[in-house]
């Protein structure tokens, strides 16, 4: 019975198995990056966690950086989707406000996003990597924002304080998402959350057109 499931068991073409090796190499690099840091994250590092050679890792990248430029890639596109989810059915929520800042903390505190973060702070002193993945980086924010804005979330605010209101809270979530990995405060990280809603709301009944 085995060896009939296993004869006619379609075989995956070189493109599926190239496809999953790729994939084998972005899932460790995510996890070796928010786990290890971007340093200390080496060829080798990123093959033992995939469970394959270092010869394998170097038949799908000509180096290390193209590895992390595609999994800076990848990480953008997985946060999108995820992003976009929340997004469309923040309308079914008793505070859609509330959900949207819950969702973006949260999101911070991901290791997927503590890799990314990593990436960034690397592409401050290497030159190379920050031209690299200035356009993903560009148009991931472009789309987060578009997406914001399409939910109505900040409707109450002008147009031209919804993105810069959008930044004010990834940046209050992702510097408090750094400290939180020294400093474990979960009740004080709620009443961040709490209070950084408050004053958006009070501060929307106060701003003029």
């Amino acid at each position: 019975m085995t060896g009939s499931a296993e004869t006619s068991r379609p075989r995956r073409t070189q493109q599926e198995r190239r496809a999953a090796t790729v994939a084998k190499l972005i899932d460790a690099t995510i996890a070796a990056i928010g786990e290890v840091g971007y340093q200390r994250t080496t060829v080798q590092e990123i093959c033992g966690r995939a469970g394959l050679s270092v010869g394998a890792m170097f038949r799908q990248f000509d180096s290390r950086l193209d590895l992390i430029v595609r999994t800076a890639e990848a990480i953008v596109t997985r946060q999108l989707a995820a992003f976009s989810v929340v997004m469309e059915h923040l309308g079914d929520q008793a505070s859609p406000l509330d959900t949207a800042l819950r969702f973006l903390q949260a999101a911070q505190q991901d290791n997927t996003t503590h890799a990314l973060r990593e990436i960034y702070l690397a592409a401050r002193s290497d030159a190379e990597l920050r031209v690299r993945i200035a356009p993903t980086v560009e148009n991931y924010y472009d789309e987060i924002v578009a997406a914001v804005d399409r939910t109505g979330v900040l409707s109450q605010f002008p147009q031209r304080l919804r993105e810069p209101i959008f930044f004010m809270a990834l940046h209050v979530f992702s510097g408090q998402a750094v400290v939180r990995g020294v400093y474990q405060r979960p009740e004080l990280d709620e009443e961040v959350l709490k209070l950084v809603g408050d004053m958006l709301r009070s501060y929307a009944e106060s701003v003029d057109e």
